[in-house]
């Protein structure tokens, strides 16, 4: 992500960058914004952006270089664009293949439609070869990731694992070798001879081996020229200088560098002379390696000793930097149809063509990828097989590329060695993979690099106390702690450098079989996790430390399947571990220390937190309670629309028309909507307590008034809710008024406390209902929350209560530590279980437990259709002012709580209490409305069946 340094550590300093592309925009930003380092950029072009090249034609700009990004794949970039303010927009990657003009295969990744543009490939073998080798290689090819550097199966070439792993000539031709080939601007030679496990790390990396369900990507609102102008701004138009090509690099004696360009005295044919572009301590050489090789080559300044280290230093430099390759590209901005795929319905984002004995071109389709606003068609093609038609061209410009070849991979990684030697710097998008976020992170790596060299011995100490020596720490204590927890399943740790740390023995764990990859971005997560344990986990990734990898379309679903894994092998250990206890033993109970993992430090971490919480956390009468509840349910109306049912606004577990799976598969099948859902858990709720027309009813806690505004309808119930929240109360009287029964509900902000203490309120209730409050009274308070009731219930009066429960077996080791929940989410809550519920029930009334419903399944479902529609109203979420913290913070939530109830070690309660010998309340004895919905039909099994294949 972006990094920030010390301020202090540069501002005696002068920085010259050479060449104004993505890297030298990110590093001259980072050293003027976050060091105060005294930088000037030089840029042989007259504009800045390098491949961010924007055009216009006909009145509308596009952008014919750099074009999208995602959110998975670009992290630097996305960042850095969110602190400039750039904005953006959704775009379309589909991707369409053409070979001998649309006869031999002609596919688009859009759809069956477009998968079969070819209609003759619907009786094609070699095409369903193709097919079933893709999903082959989506599900084999990232196991040679997993080797160690030294195994020789990790160096083949493309060719060779293609070969060696029997993958059939249609899946190269069809796909793989267009493809690549077109994406990195290279001739099909060069990807044969391209290093596997780079181009299979690449593809992996952005999901680029499916064919469908790809992450979404991003466009630049108004084109990239929005954000090399707001970087312009920020630097200060003095410190840029534009159409100013450096021509060498002068060595001083006081180890600066002077910059020197050529300009000519009388026009384009006079004579060039050298002018002094002013001297510098540090430079940053952030254009094309040849680029700078030129440069250095022109340096008179070295000495010619071969004996000398500094011109044996000075001569490998130059090797080295001659040896990343980059080729021309001819790039064409036009209208021409013919350089797109034969039929229409095969266009796509970008279409790779091939023709027979030539190479492979790329045309990308700018309406599509960049919402164009125009009729016409507006097209960009690299190196095609024939020039467009002169009256459809637009524009012709050359662009060069990175070739990566084994050459150029050696090269690089030997360059390493040299950056910085002598206060000369290299960075582009020629570090990765050739792409705008790999010159976005190299600029930003060069630039703290170049802070870090210029720190005194006390900042140098200090960063290597309070950030280095932790960091390794812990991760070396992480590593133990995750080889102990993920014994089943798989869990890879991926890292910015590319490598790969995986733990489990790959057996079926949590919700499938597939690997949970966790992409780590900064370091810090083993600190996090190793002093603060599972709180720490989650503030680790409300940092932005970490991504589960999996995300479909915003939505990371693979942080449920992480949690899934992490629960599956917390349980399967603990059933390992298992002695069974002695008669009248009971449990062994832990405390805080005990409660957090086998590492000390996360022991001592989890032990302060829970002595904060202690210490701050009040759900007492006085006040507590009330700031508590604020701090979650008035967050704001408008974001909670988001994702709840529109019309019954309720915040708990909705109850889905479910149905046992067929055999062989488990547990539930949901049908219907979370409308529907909802209106049946209200009914639920009403027919538990058994409500007659006309009666009196407390609803403790009503949220937004969903299951009062039920009541007083369906049963012309008189109801009276009481909240602490005002901006609960605030919409729920609104939505009273809209449906014109304000005679028959009363809301009030009030402590039920206070509300139950009142002499005027002594039995006056028929019915009490409380819905998913009881989690906010705490532990110390259940009692208290019994005696209340009871005080405002009459003789035969009923309370139903649905409740969060924990297991008993976790349950006391639950109270003596803090979680995610009770800290951040909802702070002070706890989730009792349910002997705790009866027994406080036993001890502060006379209330006797009735009747109990589970429905924790249908929570875990509830909860994902919560996230879907959150992550579908992100753009909304943003304009009401959340950021990037309180977005994951709620995925985080919503993720962790949907795994709790999905794997069945939380429950979701329906609880009926009334007092012995309640003449109001018949014995219960079904629960149709919860788990004894209609068996599937024979047909509705035929399609389930079929789905599951």
């Amino acid at each position: 992500m972006v990094e920030h340094a010390a301020p202090s550590a540069l501002t005696d300093q002068k920085v010259a960058i050479v060449g104004g592309g993505v890297a030298g925009l990110s590093a001259a930003w980072h050293l003027s914004v976050n060091t105060g380092a005294h930088v000037q950029l030089f840029e042989a072009e007259s504009r800045l952006g390098g491949h961010a090249y924007t055009t216009n034609v006909d009145g509308v700009d596009v952008d014919i270089g750099f074009m999208v990004y995602n959110e998975t794949n670009y992290p630097n970039m996305v960042e850095w664009f969110r602190t400039l303010g750039v904005t953006q927009e959704d775009s379309d990657m589909s991707l369409s293949v053409s070979l001998d003009g649309g006869d031999t295969v002609e596919w688009s990744s859009d759809g069956l439609d477009g998968l079969f543009a070819n209609r003759r490939q619907l009786v094609s073998p070699p095409f369903y070869r193709f097919l079933k080798d893709m999903i082959r290689f989506n599900q084999q090819a990232a196991n040679i990731l997993l080797l160690t550097d030294d195994d020789p199966r990790k160096h083949v070439t493309t060719a060779q694992y293609l070969r060696e792993h029997g993958y059939s000539t249609e899946f190269a031709k069809f796909y793989v070798f267009p493809m690549m080939a077109a994406l990195w601007s290279a001739s099909m030679e060069d990807v044969l001879r391209f290093p596997a496990a780079q181009l299979i790390g690449f593809l992996c990396n952005h999901k680029m081996l499916q064919l469908f369900d790809r992450p979404q990507w991003k466009t630049v609102a108004g084109r990239s020229q929005q954000y090399t102008n707001l970087v312009q701004s920020i630097l200060g138009f003095e410190a840029v200088h534009l159409d100013t090509p450096v021509h060498k690099v002068e060595k001083l004696e006081d180890q600066t560098y002077r910059l020197v360009t050529l300009r000519k005295e009388d026009g384009e044919h006079g004579s060039a002379t050298e002018v002094s572009l002013g001297v510098f301590d540090q430079v940053v050489f952030a254009c094309h390696p040849p680029t700078a090789h030129d440069i250095l080559q022109r340096s008179t300044s070295v000495s010619n000793n071969p004996t000398n280290k500094e011109h044996q230093d000075h001569q490998l430099l130059l090797q080295l930097l001659a040896q990343i390759e980059y080729a021309d590209n001819v790039v064409y901005v036009h209208s021409d149809p013919s350089l797109m795929p034969k039929r229409r319905h095969a266009w796509a984002s970008w279409n790779c063509i091939h023709g027979r004995m030539k190479a492979v071109f790329v045309t990308y389709w700018l309406n599509r990828l960049q919402n164009l606003e125009t009729d016409r068609d507006i097209f960009v093609s690299l190196n095609p097989h024939h020039a467009p038609e002169p009256a459809l061209t637009h524009q012709r410009v050359i662009l060069a590329h990175p070739q990566f070849n084994s050459k150029t991979l050696q090269a690089r990684e030997k360059l390493g060695a040299l950056q910085g030697k002598d206060g000369l710097w290299f960075c582009g998008a020629w570090s990765g993979y050739g792409f705008h976020e790999d010159g976005c992170r190299d600029g930003f790596r060069v630039a703290t690099a170049i802070n870090h060299t210029r720190m005194t011995l006390w900042q140098a100490l200090y960063q290597r106390v309070t950030y280095d020596l932790p960091v390794a720490i812990c991760r070396q204590l992480s590593f133990y702690f995750m080889k102990q927890a993920v014994q089943m399943g798989r869990l890879r740790l991926k890292f910015n450098d590319g490598s790969v740390v995986s733990f489990g023995d790959g057996t079926p764990c949590g919700c499938d079989t597939s690997d949970v990859t966790i992409r780590v971005f900064d370091p810090w997560f083993f600190v996090k996790l190793a002093t603060e344990y599972d709180l720490g986990l989650a503030r680790s990734y409300m940092a932005g430390h970490f991504i589960e990898a999996t995300i479909t379309l915003g939505d990371p679903i693979g942080l449920t399947r992480l949690f899934l894994l992490l629960i599956g092998n917390r349980d399967d250990n603990a059933a390992k571990a298992h002695i069974p206890r002695r008669a009248g033993r009971g449990h062994k109970y832990a405390n805080a220390l005990s409660n957090a993992s086998g590492l000390v430090l996360a022991q001592m971490g989890s032990f302060v937190n829970y002595l904060r919480y202690k210490l701050t956390m009040d759900n007492s009468e006085r006040g507590g309670s009330l700031k508590n509840i604020h701090a979650h349910y008035d967050l704001s109306n408008d974001l909670f629309k988001t994702f709840l049912d529109k019309e019954t606004l309720m915040y708990s577990s909705a109850i889905y028309d479910a149905v046992p799976a067929p055999r062989p598969h488990s547990g539930l099948v949901f049908r219907g909507s979370l409308e529907e859902a909802q209106w049946r858990k209200l009914d639920t709720l009403l027919d538990r307590a058994q409500i007659q027309p006309g009666q009196t009813v407390l609803d403790i806690g009503f949220g937004w008034g969903g299951l009062s505004i039920h009541a007083a309808k369906k049963y012309g119930c008189k109801v009276t809710g009481i909240t602490l929240s005002v901006e609960q109360k605030a919409l729920a009287e609104k939505r009273v008024k809209e449906e014109g029964i304000e005679s028959l509900i009363t809301f009030e902000v009030v402590d039920y406390r206070t509300f139950c203490a009142r002499k005027s309120n002594c039995g006056m209730f028929d019915r009490v209902l409380s819905c998913e409050m009881i989690e906010a009274v705490g532990h110390g308070h259940l009692v208290e929350f019994f005696w209340a009731v009871e005080q405002v219930l009459c003789r035969d009066g009923v309370l139903v209560m649905e409740a969060i429960t924990t297991p008993e077996e976790r349950y006391e080791n639950y109270l003596r530590s803090t979680d995610f929940i009770n800290t951040i989410i909802f702070p002070g809550s706890c989730c009792p279980s349910l002997h705790a519920l009866v027994d406080a029930a036993y001890r502060g009334s006379t209330l006797t437990l009735e009747h109990v419903d589970n429905i924790g399944l249908h929570y875990a479902q509830t909860l994902a259709e919560w996230r879907r529609r959150f992550n579908a109203e992100e753009p909304f979420v943003r304009q009401l002012g959340f950021d990037d913290v309180f977005l994951r913070a709620w995925n985080y939530y919503l993720t962790y709580c949907e795994a709790g109830f999905f794997s069945q070690t939380e429950n979701c309660l329906i609880l009926v209490f009334a007092r012995p010998g309640c003449k109001a309340l018949t014995a219960l004895c079904e629960t149709r409305s919860v788990v004894q919905a209609s068996p599937f039909s024979d047909k509705e099994i035929e399609t389930f069946v079929a789905e599951c294949k």
